[in-house]
């Protein structure tokens, strides 16, 4: 399995027609999820999560109709019939990021606020080591679990006013990071 990195605006999604013909396009699981929000952006972003999803199954030549969507204990989002696959999901504002591989791995994508940089800094960090490890995040925000050393991040600059970051056990290279214009 190819390990790659989507990130996307959903800036797109905000055209009705748009919304409706790509909404038509992702699993049932995915539709009843966007069904649940309440506003207009949240359903966005969760489209825009499943339709990178989508594409990155695709990629890796995996039918999505196959599979079906279940949670661990944590919440963590999983493939039943291919636990190999390993796939973390983020969104932010009007922003969207999904990482797959064969290995775990995590991702966040945070909007950048005025004298924020920090908190999001250490909090994306967070966030994205705890999707890829299992690691319980307040245990993490209090002390009682920390990184480890078989786990590396990956920044990506995209100068865009959000951060990017990736947490895997195997290097993540620019070539397989896939930034979308459109969906």
């Amino acid at each position: 399995m190819k390990t790659l990195v989507y990130i996307a605006t959903t800036k797109a999604l905000e055209n009705a027609e748009t919304f409706s013909s790509l909404y038509k396009t992702v699993p049932k699981y995915r539709q009843k999820k966007i069904d649940t929000y309440k506003t207009d952006k949240e359903k966005r972003l969760c489209l825009g999560v499943g339709l990178l999803l989508s594409r990155a199954l695709k990629e890796n030549e995996i039918d999505e109709s196959l599979l079906e969507l279940s949670h661990k204990d944590n919440g963590r989002p999983f493939f039943k019939e291919r636990p190999d696959i390993y796939f973390s999901l983020s969104h932010s504002e009007e922003r969207v990021m999904c990482s797959i591989s064969d290995q775990p791995i995590g991702c966040d994508v945070e909007i950048i606020k005025e004298d924020s940089d920090k908190d999001v800094v250490n909090w994306t960090k967070m966030e994205c080591y705890a999707k890829a490890s299992d690691t319980n995040m307040m245990d993490l925000i209090n002390g009682k679990a920390f990184y480890s050393k078989e786990y590396s991040f990956k920044e990506i600059e995209l100068n865009d006013g959000y951060r990017y970051v990736i947490c895997s056990k195997c290097p993540i290279e620019e070539n397989q990071i896939i930034r979308l214009e459109s969906f």
